[in-house]
């Protein structure tokens, strides 16, 4: 929604104008084009926070640390712990504010000024929190010589011809979405162009996406089926 706001309040000169309005020297033309291209920007951005999303469901921490510990395996520890990093952090957020409500310090009551200094107080005990258990895990990886010489793996995983079946089928998939890009189709370079929802040859570049963003859920489905 406030994509959508920005773009109808920063981009008021392109026709059609559905709505006008002036109020003293303050003028705001509702721009059908602009109403569009807000639309689309926001798609894009709920469509990155899902795909996010869904690494996160499918790429689990074991499975990120046997890919990339053999070449990096502090690049696949931090990778991991980014993922993992704002559910911990909501979790133990929360956990605080059920035990400070215990010592009646409940940060949704009360004045702003007092809910905000509540709040600032919350952040500081999770920040400190955060901080030792950092350190704790870093002694803890140091202690067990971690990064020092190659390790075994909890989970083995061995390559098979499934994986040869979607790395293939991602390439291609991702190398035609590219050639679309190359020919302009589904592609704009201005908001004046967005006068309809669905422009000449957008189907087959919304296609292309849809089944780049489905693949993994797909492959991981279907995979799952045959071992059962």
């Amino acid at each position: 929604m406030l994509i959508l706001f920005f773009n109808t309040l920063l981009n008021q000169k392109f026709p059609p104008i559905l709505w006008h309005f002036k109020w003293g020297i303050l003028t705001f033309q509702f721009s059908y084009p602009a109403f569009l291209y807000g639309i689309a920007m926001a798609i894009v951005l709920i469509a990155m926070l899902f795909v996010f999303s869904v690494l996160n469901r499918v790429l689990t921490p074991s499975k990120l640390i046997y890919v990339f510990s053999p070449i990096a395996p502090r690049l696949a520890v931090l990778v991991t712990i980014s993922f993992t990093l704002v559910t911990n952090f909501t979790t133990k957020f929360r956990q605080i504010l059920r035990l400070q409500r215990t010592r009646n310090v409940d940060a949704s009551t009360g004045s702003l000024k007092i809910r905000t200094q509540k709040m600032i107080h919350i952040f500081e005990i999770l920040l400190q929190d955060s901080l030792s258990s950092a350190m704790e895990t870093a002694n803890l990886m140091d202690a067990r010589g971690f990064g020092a010489t190659k390790r075994t793996h909890y989970r083995s995983y061995h390559w098979q011809l499934s994986d040869v079946t979607f790395i293939s089928l991602a390439t291609a998939i991702l190398l035609t979405g590219i050639s679309l890009r190359v020919v302009s189709m589904g592609a704009s370079r201005s908001v004046a162009s967005f006068t309809t929802i669905f422009m000449v040859n957008d189907g087959w570049p919304i296609l292309i996406t849809v089944l780049l963003f489905l693949l993994p859920l797909i492959s991981e489905g279907v995979y799952r089926l045959w071992a059962n």
